[in-house]
Order: C-alpha cells, then structure tokens, then sequence
C-alpha cells in the first residue's frame, strides 16, 4: 500500500515520457526556448547595470519644541487618563500637560471601556492626542501608585492631523 504512490509516479512519468517521444519537435522546442531564456536571464544579469542609491538622511527633530499641530490654539487637543476617579491619575497626566506646554484639555474616563465609546461611537479621536490608562483598582480618590510594580498602558491614537 505505501508504494501504491510510486507505482502511480513511475506510470505517470513513463506516459509523459512516450507522449515526448511521438512528438520529437516539440520536445526540441521546449528544451531550446528553456535553454534560451535562462541564457537570456544570465546574460542581463552579467550585462545589466546596478544602482545602490545611498541611505536617506532626515534632519533631526528638536525635542524641546512641539509639532505645530500641538501649538496651533485653534484646536485643542485632549490628553485623557483612566481612571477618572482617582488624583493620583488625575494630578501625574496634569503635569504631563505642563511639561509639553502645550493647550491641552486633560480628561478623564471611568474606565477603558467608556474611553474606547466615546473614541468610536462620538468620533472624537481626531481630537485625542493620547489616552494613560493606569492598570492599578482604586480604592478611593486618595490612594497611591504602587511603586513596586507599576502598570500602565499609553494609547496613542494615530489620525491626520
């Protein structure tokens, strides 16, 4: 039973092989025009010029200034952390807002999921420059960070601006 494959392969190759054999010329076609067009291959590749183009250099983007997108006053962007109940949160996504200078609105959501709503169903992410989802269960609007072991996830949301 395993050889039944190569009996069906050796049936096969042994018909192709007197189908050839009845036509002579048109096996001397194929073996010339495959001759021919690996020849023709080698040849352009010998003949053929070869252009390395150098590697691209971008100018340097300076840190200390924002994008002009960020600085224009007539939009103004959102910076959004979750929870919304805690100050924690509330108090380091402020000072993010400072640090970059910039006229931006901080918000804050209950929690992922109605982030992720107000993203999709109110079409307001052309809006929101980027959302610090703390992974941490809140007690009460007073408690801590856990030093230790920090967890937090930033979602920048990519748009045309």
């Amino acid at each position: 039973m395993d050889t039944l494959w190569l009996n069906q392969f050796a049936i096969l190759l042994w018909k192709n092989f007197i189908l050839k054999k009845r036509k002579i010329g048109s096996l001397t076609v194929e073996i010339s025009m495959t001759m021919l067009f690996c020849s023709l291959i080698l040849l352009l590749r010998k003949y053929s010029k070869r252009e390395f183009t150098q590697a691209t250099f971008f100018q340097s983007l300076p840190l200390n200034e924002l994008p002009t997108f960020l600085t224009d006053k007539k939009k103004e962007y959102e910076l959004v952390y979750v929870p919304s109940g805690s100050d924690v949160a509330k108090n380091i996504t402020e000072k993010v807002k400072d640090d970059l200078n910039a006229s931006l609105r901080v918000r804050g959501f209950p929690s992922e999921e109605d982030f992720e709503k107000y993203i999709k169903q109110e079409n307001q992410s052309v809006l929101v420059l980027a959302a610090i989802i703390f992974d941490h269960d809140f007690k009460n609007s007073n408690d801590r960070l856990p030093l230790k072991q920090l967890s937090l996830t930033l979602k920048v949301l990519y748009s045309e601006k």
